[in-house]
């Protein structure tokens, strides 16, 4: 199937905006570790799709700065997933882990994707 590779990811932002919407409004614990680890994952398939098909048509120096972002977030991520939800920390690391995601997101969507070629296609 081909599709648009900007609609693709945009697509993708929007999940990860609803799974982190269900780990803010979670009345449990576990419902807030299940929409947590939803999210890693999407997370992590979103990455690999990101530096598979959108960084070649980057610029090297934009590629790098997003790779570098990545690393940023798959850090914080990691640090997450290490602690349990009663650490006093986690609050504060899910925090920063989703204000960095929504600040990526928003980067990429008002200033990078504006600069692509429209016809940005990719067959999954």
């Amino acid at each position: 199937m081909e599709q648009d590779l900007i609609g693709l990811l945009v697509g993708e932002h929007r999940r990860l905006e609803s799974l982190f919407a269900e780990i803010e409004t979670a009345r449990s614990p576990a419902a807030r570790r299940g929409a947590l680890d939803a999210a890693v994952t999407m997370l992590a398939s979103h990455t690999a799709t990101e530096e598979r098909l959108l960084h070649a048509h980057l610029p090297a120096e934009l590629a790098d700065y997003e790779a570098a972002e990545h690393r940023r977030i798959g850090e914080l991520v990691a640090r997450l997933t290490e602690l349990n939800d009663v650490d006093p920390a986690f609050g504060m690391l899910l925090a920063a882990l989703l204000e960095a995601v929504r600040e990526h997101v928003q980067e990429e969507e008002t200033e990078l994707f504006p600069r692509l070629p429209q016809s940005v296609r990719v067959t999954e």
